[in-house]
């Protein structure tokens, strides 16, 4: 090896053998550190399943109080028990007093507990490893404490063994010195003991005892920013409840508990909650309150249920992949395919723009409409799928963009609009310098998802029931994957392009289908503006479809005419409310001598041994009118509305209305239809799909009645 060799390779075995050594003293030092924090803990005691030892974190000269740390660790399938147990179990136990000489008391703090399965039982406590920490207070005049305990708890898997871990610490000058390792780790459970209630502005909460049903029912007021994971209610003597079901209407929250076996509790008592929210735990004092009626049993759906987040997903995927075959969806879906018809000369890479903006445009308006439900939840409103037809300004909004895509359609104007409306009305100017408009293609997917909006399908109801009910991230979620099955159409012609150049060719019977299709958007148009007349004055909604009919008219003329209908938009807000709609008896098809929806009666016209069908319905819900036509008018379905053991109520959702909505929120739904049967047999009702069928309506009705 030459000279120059050897001096380069130098440095290197310089720098190897100092990394050695650095290496060797951070070892030493890792030692010494791991020594000294091992000098602060007591040795593991005890045998599987279960294990424990003391934590120590230092204790400053002439403190007599300090804390420390009782940490337990159990093999997997084993739990252990929280101060209040549930249905079955024994809370923890220390015994210290003759064992723990110079030592005045030690308080044992709980972390807030887990809800865990056994045996179908509903048990709180803790799996794995729990770190209980410790409140002592020492006698100072001894100068180094034994601090010795023995911790009896009891610990199940397919059963239950009692056990005693037997641990101890002699607190001497060195391990009572400051120990950051064992404090962070005391530290981490400290931090999981329930604050008060106060601290997060939850006030008192309010127990009900309906001893009949055997419920036990807590009410609790919520801060907009708060949401709830799990209640854990304590009370006198201690019952054996099942997981409750949860349902929250705007910042007030319901939770429901069955009582199995065991004592009821005593309303004399005290009771206390400790929940579990998305910014830890808190703990609340009780209220009792005597019981006016019966309470209304909340329907175990969504919340608690059987339903897991990616099976949730997989149905709104679905559900929103069959919107596409709604009358809601498919004029804008026949624009696009005119479109392309109009323009096969596209290229494949073309053709995959035009469609993957169109799957943008659907996908982030689901994302924009999950993120205005976020923000209505956590300002306390309630929330609810399609309720945006419920506003005037919208449902105007909405039908006059679709005059404006009839009338391109009917060639009552061609690109002669300003850029954005004529990207709105036929997905863009064509140009040879700009064959694919982008940002047409991506209104034309927001607008389909808008017109999806009145729609309800199979699964999607489940889907949006569940979103309703979990947090923000969740929510988003189940809203994005309805937007991908909506899109998945889209999708797959662009992974095969080529189907495209398989439409017809281009030629004269365009014009006609144009005209086809415009007639299509016409009939949907006053559709919404048939709708928005049970929002406003009759007259009001003749006087906008005759600004439009104006400006259809005379848009060609002069460009001053498209301020109609920004005029006539405008001028809904200034228009009277139409006065509450009448029932539907009114209709020819319908013979059923309806009721006003009145919830409240309903368990009362059970106990008089009749039937209750409840049906929720709305102008702009468009499942809701094929039902009717399909179902409920048909002659079979009347002829049971009508028997003399039925009454049939009916509740109009068309406008915003509260009653509706607390009654929707208690049986965990968030849209509509909405249709169920109560009885004798079933006091807690039977919930229908969303598509009705007569075979269903009929079940539910034998059902309910108990034959």
């Amino acid at each position: 090896m030459s000279k120059s060799d050897q001096s380069f390779l130098w440095p290197r075995r310089l720098l190897t053998t100092w990394t050695i050594c650095i290496s060797l003293v951070m070892g030493l030092m890792i030692s010494v550190l791991s020594v000294h924090a091992l000098a602060a803990s007591s040795e593991w005691q005890g045998k599987p399943p279960v294990q424990g030892r003391l934590l120590l974190a230092g204790v400053a000269e002439g403190q007599s109080e300090f804390v420390a740390g009782l940490e337990l660790t159990l093999e997997p399938g084993w739990k252990t028990y929280w101060r209040t147990p549930g249905a079955a179990g024994i809370k923890p136990r220390l015994i210290w007093q003759e064992q723990s000489a110079g030592i005045k008391s030690i308080e044992l703090l709980y972390p807030a507990p887990h809800r865990l399965d056994f045996q179908g039982l509903q048990l709180y406590g803790y799996e794995k490893r729990v770190i209980f920490p410790l409140k002592v207070t020492r006698d100072l005049s001894v100068a180094e404490p034994d601090l010795n305990l023995d911790a009896r708890i009891l610990v199940c898997r397919e059963l239950c063994i009692p056990a005693s871990v037997k641990t101890g610490i002699k607190l001497t000058a060195d391990n009572q010195r400051p120990d950051a390792e064992a404090a962070f780790e005391i530290d981490q459970f400290k931090a999981q003991i329930p604050l008060p209630g106060a601290v997060a502005g939850l006030e008192t909460a309010l127990f009900t005892l309906d001893e009949q049903q055997k419920l036990l029912q807590v009410e609790l007021t919520l801060p907009a920013n708060l949401t709830v994971d799990d209640l854990f209610p304590e009370v006198l003597p201690e019952p054996e409840l099942d997981a409750p079901v949860i349902v929250q209407q705007g910042q007030r929250l319901i939770a429901q508990f069955s009582i199995q076996r065991k004592r009821m509790p005593d309303i004399q008592q005290s009771a206390n909650l400790v929940v579990r929210t998305n910014l830890g735990a808190y703990e609340i004092s009780g209220q009792w309150q005597a019981l006016a009626a019966p309470l209304n049993k909340l329907q175990p759906v969504a919340v608690g249920g059987d339903y897991s987040l990616p099976l949730i997903l997989l149905l709104a995927l679905t559900g929103g992949l069959i919107l596409n075959l709604m009358p809601c969806v498919l004029p804008v879906l026949s624009i696009k395919v005119l479109h392309l018809i109009r323009h096969q000369e596209f290229t494949r890479s073309q053709i995959r723009k035009s469609f993957i903006a169109t799957a943008a445009g659907i996908i982030a308006s689901f994302a924009i409409l999950a993120g205005v439900m976020i923000a209505l939840k956590s300002a306390g409103q309630v929330v609810g799928w399609g309720i945006q037809f419920q506003q005037p300004l919208f449902i105007g909004a909405l039908g006059i963009i679709i005059v404006l895509f009839a009338a391109n359609l009917w060639g009552r104007f061609e690109f002669r609009l300003p850029g954005f409306i004529a990207g709105l009305a036929s997905g863009g100017e064509v140009t040879q310098q700009n064959p694919v408009s982008l940002s047409g293609s991506f209104a034309q997917g927001a607008l389909a998802t808008l017109l999806a909006t009145p729609c309800s399908a199979p699964f999607l109801g489940t889907a949006i029931s569940f979103a309703f009910a979990q947090n923000a991230p969740e929510l988003l979620m189940i809203f994005v994957a309805m937007g991908v099955g909506l899109t998945l159409p889209y999708l797959l012609l662009t992974l095969v392009p080529e189907w495209v150049h398989k439409l017809p060719k281009p030629g004269p019977w365009m014009v006609t289908l144009k005209k086809v299709l415009s007639i299509g958007l016409l009939l949907t148009a006053g559709w919404l503006f048939w709708v928005l007349s049970d929002l406003v004055v009759l007259w009001g909604t003749a006087v906008i479809a005759a600004v439009m009919l104006i400006w259809w008219g005379s848009v060609r003329i002069r460009p001053l005419f498209w301020v109609l209908p920004l005029v006539a938009w405008l001028s809904i807000a200034l228009l009277p409310a139409a006065p509450l709609p009448v029932l539907a008896s009114g209709e020819t098809e319908d013979t059923v001598n309806w009721q006003a929806f009145k919830p409240e009666s309903i368990r009362q016209h059970v106990s008089e041994g009749k039937l209750v069908f409840v049906d929720i319905t709305a102008r702009w819900c468009v499942t809701c009118v094929a039902n009717k036509v399909a179902v409920i008018q048909t002659e079979t379905i009347q002829n049971q509305l009508n028997a003399v053991d039925m009454v049939a109520m009916q509740g109009d959702w068309t406008r915003p209305d509260d009653t509706i909505s607390s009654f929707l929120n208690e049986h965990n739904r968030f849209g509509i239809p909405f249709n169920a049967v109560y009885g004798p047999a079933e006091p807690e009702g039977v919930l229908l799909g969303e598509i009705l069928t007569q075979q269903d309506v009929l079940n539910a009705i034998q059902k309910a009645r108990g034959h």
